[in-house]
């Protein structure tokens, strides 16, 4: 099916009120074909919404839709939101406590341009109101509106379609995080005595009742978090929470990696464009690495694996793993690791190897095309993470196989001069522990997949 003929089928099944996943490879272009649906649907009259997982990926976006409205004779509008906190001249983390109370608080309706982001409407907005308001109450008006996925809620009762990118994304935990330090700071404590999060909520409580302003608005802050399931771990304080969107509105989902079994029977339509070439994937079939058992043997594994990727020709390997499996890394390795990504062949450290958060900001519009070895460890979930989506009945090991295959996927973009379909030959992938074994079905639609050689 041509592109043309592929648009027409995904605008068929929505306006029938059906819902489509989409899903092809990494560099395929599904943003882009996904730009020219909500352009051709909203020339008709209708309200599209487009959700991303952060404001960031939203924003690096939004050029490539403007380049096709303008690229059209009747132009829809289009605006590109943001939350409160983006536009709160207080800067106060939690600005809705705040906002009733404060006299830029007018919402008003104002004469804008039909193309506009935040930026460029905080310009416009009179010096007696918030931008923010502002933006609630012209979103409405526009044909297209662009946003994160926390906008939803708000944006998503006022469209007729909905457009998901990275959709594997609704079925991962989101994560935030607090250093430990900024929270003794804040408390006015020690840091030793931040022992557990139910010592952090009491001394929260205890210090938001005489707090001034701005201390209040962090601890109030702080509170919220912890209102979620949150641990401490490696310094630091975090707290998740499972999205949910809304289901009553035809949407389009773009992922390149599905989770297994989606869509359930009954939701909607799957169209998939299935690569000409997968990479190869290496899959460890015995050994399991844990931080109950204090991942033993994992600093001499990861040496052996760097060791043999290097003789095979890999220049720059990145390792994706969870925090305290980090630290093992960093103390068990002969060589110092870099924890920035490589931007050029200039930027590889001498080492040729790279320690990456396997649940960061790395597994989302993140290109890490100057590595060309890639391995992911079993688990990138910490234990309470699972803990909450088995108790939410939801299954872990869904969001595990989706985040490995994500930041397998980083490694994949070519590089300025390499073609697309080189790219699979060029690249490795390892995918270290036997339960990622156990799910080679599911892997198998994303990787060739191999043992690990015998010598390691």
């Amino acid at each position: 099916m041509d592109k043309e003929s592929l648009i027409r089928e995904i605008i068929g099944e929505l306006k029938r009120g059906r819902n489509v996943v989409f899903v092809a490879h990494t560099g395929w272009g599904k943003t882009r074909m996904a730009f020219e649906v909500a352009v051709i649907l909203a020339r008709e009259g209708h309200k599209m919404a487009m959700f991303f997982p952060t404001a960031t990926l939203a924003m690096k976006k939004w050029r490539e839709l403007v380049s096709i409205i303008q690229g059209t004779v009747l132009q829809p509008s289009a605006i590109l939101t943001v939350g409160a906190q983006q536009y709160c001249i207080y800067r106060w983390q939690y600005p809705q406590k705040h906002c009733r109370r404060c006299v830029l608080y007018r919402p008003q309706r104002i004469e804008a341009p039909s193309i506009l982001t935040y930026s460029e409407l905080e310009n416009i907005v009179p010096e007696d109101a918030c931008g923010y308001w502002i933006q609630e109450e012209l979103f409405p008006q526009y044909n297209i509106v662009l946003g994160h996925y926390g906008r939803a809620i708000k944006i998503s009762p006022h469209v007729d379609y909905i457009i998901w990118d990275e959709a594997q994304e609704l079925f991962i935990p989101s994560l935030r995080s607090v250093a430990l330090s900024e929270i003794a700071e804040v408390l006015n404590v020690d840091t030793s005595e931040l022992t557990d999060v139910n010592a952090i909520k009491e001394y929260a409580e205890a210090k938001l009742i005489d707090a001034e302003p701005i201390k209040e608005d962090v601890i109030y802050s702080l509170l919220q978090m912890l209102r979620l399931t949150c641990w401490i771990e490696d310094g630091a304080l975090h707290c998740l929470e499972l999205r949910q969107f809304p289901s009553n509105i035809p949407s389009l989902m773009l992922t390149a990696t599905p989770p297994p079994g989606w869509p359930p029977e009954g939701w909607g339509r799957k169209i998939e464009i299935r690569p000409q070439m997968k990479p190869k994937a290496l899959i460890e079939k015995e050994i399991d690495f844990f931080y109950k058992d204090g991942y033993q043997g994992l600093g001499l594994y990861l040496y052996m694996l760097i060791k043999w990727a290097k003789q095979k020709g890999a220049k720059c390997i990145i390792i994706f793993a969870i925090s305290s499996a980090r630290r093992v890394i960093e103390w068990n390795l002969p060589f110092q690791v870099s924890y920035e990504p490589p931007e050029s062949a200039e930027q590889i450290p001498p080492s040729g190897v790279v320690v990456a958060d396997a649940w960061g900001k790395m597994r989302v519009g993140v290109d890490i095309a100057w590595c060309d070895f890639a391995v992911v460890l079993w688990p990138s979930l910490h234990v309470v993470a699972r803990r909450r989506m088995k108790a939410e009945g939801r299954n872990p090991d869904v969001a595990e196989l989706l985040l490995s295959v994500q930041l397998s996927g980083r490694i994949m973009r070519p590089r300025p001069g390499e073609r697309p379909e080189d790219v699979p030959r060029r690249r490795l992938v390892a995918l270290v522990g036997r339960r990622f074994w156990q799910h080679r079905e599911y892997l198998s639609q994303h990787f060739e997949i191999e043992e690990m050689p015998a010598e390691l």
